[in-house]
């Protein structure tokens, strides 16, 4: 469970730096439309994820 937990928290976090980091080192592509749908969707996802893993801790009590 605490692996779910850890992962989601990963795919929020990888979203929210597409959208909140500056042009660092070249490391993410440019500012436009596929850095930040890209962004949108790992944080969609990182959110499916905590609500799956919060339904599953709900269910084992």
């Amino acid at each position: 469970m605490l692996i779910a937990v850890l992962a989601s928290l990963a795919y929020l976090g990888g979203g929210i730096a597409l959208i909140a980091s500056s042009q660092s080192f070249g490391v993410f592509p440019e500012p436009g439309v596929l850095r930040y749908s890209m962004a949108v969707m790992l944080i969609v996802y990182g959110t499916f994820r905590i609500f799956r893993a919060y339904q599953q801790i709900r269910n084992e009590t």
